[in-house]
This record gives structure tokens, C-alpha cells and sequence, in this order.
């Protein structure tokens, strides 16, 4: 019979599919000898049931009716003699922590629920609360980007006393034993969740501390005890993160975990001819007509330098989906025989060509041959961008159905595949936008949080529930690194946050998936704000590159 109370000592919490990720690490810290609270966790086998309940609701109902059938879920009275004998051993108050088997991988860095202030008699009531928490409508949009069942993966509650510490955060140890270091004063709980910067400092491997603000806020004593206590975690648990707190002088471990260590991007290849105007322009061009669908239906044609998207309305025949996608297929080879001057054939191959040209280190040469063409056909030109809107709008994806290519979209359209696109990922003009970007003689210097390189539109979002706005491959700008943005990351070139610290949960979430970010970053300024004083979607296109490693932001406006 699976135990459904396990103690943080007893050989059951080494299991994470018994006690989720969190508690799992944390067993595992104690049993190394290190500084982890102890505490009991109400296992994943417990949860099983109610889970399930919740999905059929949420099915049926919604999220709102998945979470109360959680919330008014009867605790069996063995279940709460368990509970109740568990928590006596503990000092009040306590703290209910969630803890997921989905939570050793950083996508679901700060996903889920944590309620501080317990009593012991609440315990039951906070596990309810704890999960819930798996039916929110920010984790049903985690859930929905990962491609996975919400319910599905169980959830353990992880109970311990709750510390009022004297200053806390979160410490990496990297390759050759640097460790660096994020601080608050008090509970760590806003640095992780994206509200505050706190301080840093890097305590390096010969014993050698930087970091003036966090020297006088914490001392040098404190930040050589957090640095010794995150090598020991490395040493012994092969886990490079720690969040941690200080209570009473000595260093307490919250969480431990293994996270990405991206390698540093190798240098953009930056050909001066990035920084021509005709550059700018079919960078733009590449912003516009993105994916697989932009380069086989548009772009062929359209980098013909006289070229102009057409206001006028096109009024479509009454011929099906499938008809207007062989149109707009016949219509763009046209297109571009007439704007190459060759057959469609050879107009087809010559211009692939030279698009992967451009893409290349000798971009000049491509540039030069794309302003030799002929300015397409206006009323054509016209008439396919209005059947791949339709298309969009028919398939209820208007930006995503770029990133499918014809075939694929005939196939959809036959009823032989889904339209679910799954994750974008890198595009293939990202590294030619990236220079072009560079090249643009304006930089935003923050803090690096996840590394890499990434390129593509600048777009404010303003919370997590105003994303109408936001297509594929977006560099997405927010004011905090909050948690709850989590599910844009999936598919985003890049993450910009004007506040907050590379600690954050969300920045976990970006080194998981690859996300290239940078935190403390000003610019905000590119944004319009309306007579509210609000940040809007409606701003000027915006070419941005985040570059992860080294901090900073490349700017220019298209």
C-alpha cells in the first residue's frame, strides 16, 4: 500500500514519484548531512483521487468548478489522524508547499502554490488549497504549452515550520566553483517570484567576493557561508541551485535543484552589409512574413524593393479553403517569375537561394541581386496575403498559421492533421535579424538571466491574460519577471523584464527551455502608452536582440 504521510527523514521521501521533486532533494540534503528543515510531505498517492475528480470537472465545467471540487474535498479521518500526529512534531507556524514530480524540471519553476502562516489544525485545509492550485487558470496554460494532462502528474504537499529569516535568496555554483549570489533582506519569497531586485555578488573559487551592495547588506561572513553551503549541494547532490535563508546566523537550504548551465553563444557573424538599409527593410520583411509559409508564399516576391503591402481590401471567391490555398500557391509562383524575370521554376529555386544567402556570412551579394527585381503585381500580391489571413482566421491561429508550410496546411485542410503547430522554436532568420539588430548603434545594457542569443519583435505585455497581441518568436518585454508569464516563453525568441533579478522562477523557466533573457533592462521607453498611462501593443515595430550572456539589448526600430 502506497504511504500516503511520509517524514523528510524516512528512506520513502528519497522517491519522487512518491513525494514530488521538491521534497525528494530536500530528503536528500538531509541525509547528506546538510542544513534542510525537517518536515513531512502528504504524498502524491493521496492526491491521486481528488486529482482525478478535478479533471472530470474541469472537463465538464471549467477551472473554477475543477478547483472547488478540490477545495470541498472530504480528508479521510485516517488520513488526518497521519496529518495531525505528523505536525505535532513541528513547530508553529507552519508552511504547505507544493511538490510535483513535475517540479524537478525547471518549466515549472514557481507553477504552483505555497501558504505560509499554517496551524497545525489548518494542515488538511492548506493541502486542499496546495492542490488547487494545479487547476489555476495560469497553471492549466502551463499545462496546455508543456502538452500535458493537468491532473495527470499528481501532487505532493510538503509541510515544515515556517522560518522568519534574517535575509535569504537563491546561490548557482558554475563550472569552476563561482558562486553567484541573489539576496534580500527578510523572506526570499519576492526576489524568486519576480517583484524585487534584491543584491548580487559572486563569491569566486579562490575565496574573492564582488558585490559592494550585497557586502553591506548581508556581510562578508553571510555571502562565504551561502557560497560553502552551495558547493557542498553541488559536491554532494549534484544540484547547482539552492534557494536559502538565514535564520539566526546560520544558512538554511529551501529548495535544491539541478539547472541549466547553458554554454555561451558563439559570437553573431556581423557582415557590415547587416547594417545597409535594404537590410532593415527585408529584416522587417522577415518580421512580417515569418515561418515556413513566408518564405514559400511571400517572401520570394515581396523583397522586390519597390514592394508595399496594399491597403485595399481583397473580396475572395466562394471556393474552399483547400481552393484558395492552391491559388495562393499558383498566384505566388507568378508572383515571382515576373519579379525574377525567369520561369516559375527556375524564379523559385534562384530566389530560395538567395534568401539562404542572405541568411549567410556574404549577405551583400544577396542584397544586391534582390534589388534588381521587378515590383510585384499589387492586386496579386494583394490577394495572397488575404487568403493566408483567411486561412489563419479559419484555422483560429492567425499568427501561428505562418509557421506551417503548404504542404502541411493542405494536409490540415484534407483532415489529415492536426492544427496544432506544437513549439515554434529558433527561426531561421533570427540570426540575420539578430545582426541586423546589433548593427543598429543602440543597446540596453540589464543583467543576463538565461543565456543565448535571440532575435525578434519587441512586444510589451502588460499581464498574463493581455497576450492577444503576442505571435511566435516575439521577444516578449513584461515590467516583472512574474511566474504567471511563464506559458509565453515556450514559443518566444527572448524575455526582457525591466525589474526583478535572474533568481526569479521565471528565469529558471527561460534556462529551461533555451529562452535567452535579460533582467533590470530599461526599455520601456519604446513603448506608446495611452491616456491611462498604460503600455500598449500599438507601438512601433521594434527589432530587438537579446543576447543572455552578456546583458544586453539591441535596439532598432523598422
Amino acid at each position: 500500500m502506497n504511504p500516503r504521510v511520509v517524514r523528510l527523514d524516512d528512506p520513502e521521501a528519497l522517491d519522487v514519484s512518491t513525494v514530488g521533486a521538491k521534497a525528494a532533494n530536500l530528503a536528500r540534503a538531509r541525509r547528506a548531512g546538510l542544513p534542510a528543515l525537517d518536515g513531512f510531505v502528504v504524498t502524491l498517492a493521496a492526491s491521486a483521487g481528488p486529482l482525478r475528480h478535478a479533471a472530470e470537472e474541469l472537463t465538464r465545467r471549467g477551472s473554477g468548478a475543477a478547483r472547488m471540487v478540490l477545495l470541498r474535498s472530504e480528508i479521510d479521518e485516517s488520513l488526518a489522524t497521519e496529518i495531525g500526529a505528523a505536525a505535532a512534531a513541528l513547530a508553529e507556524p507552519l508552511i504547505a508547499r507544493s511538490s510535483s514530480a513535475l517540479e524537478g524540471e525547471g518549466t515549472w519553476a514557481g507553477a504552483f502554490a505555497s501558504l505560509p502562516e499554517v496551524r497545525r489544525d489548518e494542515v488538511p485545509k492548506a493541502l486542499r488549497s496546495v492542490w488547487s492550485a494545479m487547476f489555476t487558470l495560469e497553471a492549466l496554460e502551463r499545462f496546455e504549452a508543456a502538452g500535458i494532462e493537468a491532473g495527470s502528474a499528481g501532487m505532493g504537499v510538503l509541510v515544515q515550520t515556517e522560518l522568519a529569516p534574517d535575509c535569504g535568496g537563491a546561490a548557482t555554483v558554475d563550472e569552476i566553483g563561482a558562486v553567484s549570489i541573489s539576496a534580500v533582506r527578510g523572506s526570499p519569497r519576492d526576489l524568486l517570484a519576480g517583484w524585487v531586485p534584491g543584491v548580487r555578488a559572486t563569491v569566486g573559487s579562490d575565496g574573492s567576493i564582488s558585490g559592494s551592495e550585497a557586502l553591506e547588506l548581508i556581510g562578508a561572513s553571510t555571502l562565504e557561508e551561502v557560497a560553502t553551503l552551495a558547493r557542498e549541494a553541488a559536491d554532494r547532490l549534484d544540484c547547482n541551485l539552492v534557494e536559502w535563508a538565514v535564520t539566526g546566523g546560520a544558512p538554511v537550504l529551501l529548495q535544491v535543484q539541478r539547472t541549466v548551465t547553458a554554454p555561451a553563444s558563439e559570437s553573431m557573424v556581423l557582415p557590415a552589409a547587416l547594417g545597409h538599409p535594404e537590410a532593415r527593410r527585408l529584416a522587417r520583411l522577415a518580421m512580417q512574413y515569418p515561418g515556413a509559409l513566408g518564405e514559400e508564399l511571400v517572401l520570394g516576391w515581396a523583397a522586390a524593393p519597390e514592394f508595399s503591402k496594399s491597403d485595399a481590401g481583397q473580396a475572395l471567391g466562394g471556393e474552399g479553403l483547400g481552393g484558395l490555398l492552391v491559388r495562393a500557391r499558383s498566384l505566388s509562383a507568378g508572383l515571382t517569375a515576373s519579379a525574377w524575370g525567369r520561369s516559375a521554376e527556375e524564379a523559385s529555386a534562384l530566389a530560395r537561394s538567395v534568401l539562404r544567402r542572405l541568411r549567410g556570412d556574404r549577405p551583400n551579394e544577396s542584397i544586391e541581386a534582390l534589388g534588381g527585381l521587378v515590383a510585384p503585381d499589387p492586386v496579386g500580391a494583394a490577394e495572397v496575403l488575404a487568403i493566408i489571413e483567411r486561412l489563419g482566421d479559419a484555422l483560429g491561429d492567425p499568427h501561428g498559421v505562418w509557421y506551417h508550410s503548404v504542404d502541411e496546411l493542405a494536409e490540415i485542410l484534407a483532415g489529415g492533421a492536426s492544427v496544432d503547430r506544437g513549439r515554434v522554436g529558433r527561426d531561421r532568420w533570427e540570426p540575420f535579424l539578430a545582426g541586423v539588430a546589433a548593427l543598429g548603434d543602440e543597446a540596453r545594457s540589464g543583467i543576463g538571466a538565461s543565456g543565448g542569443i535571440g532575435a525578434g519583435r519587441l512586444v510589451w505585455v502588460s499581464s498574463p491574460t493581455s497576450v492577444d497581441h503576442v505571435r511566435p518568436r516575439d521577444v516578449i518585454v513584461v515590467q516583472y519577471p512574474l511566474p504567471n508569464f511563464a506559458p509565453l516563453l515556450w514559443d518566444a525568441a527572448g524575455l526582457v523584464a525591466l525589474g526583478g533579478a535572474p533568481s526569479a522562477h521565471l528565469m529558471e523557466v527561460a534556462r529551461s527551455l533555451t529562452v535567452p533573457a535579460v533582467v533590470s533592462c530599461p526599455v520601456d521607453d519604446l513603448f506608446c502608452t495611452g491616456t491611462s498611462g498604460r503600455r500598449g501593443p500599438d507601438t512601433p515595430l521594434h527589432l530587438g536582440t537579446v543576447d543572455g550572456d552578456e546583458g544586453r539589448v539591441a535596439v532598432l526600430e523598422l
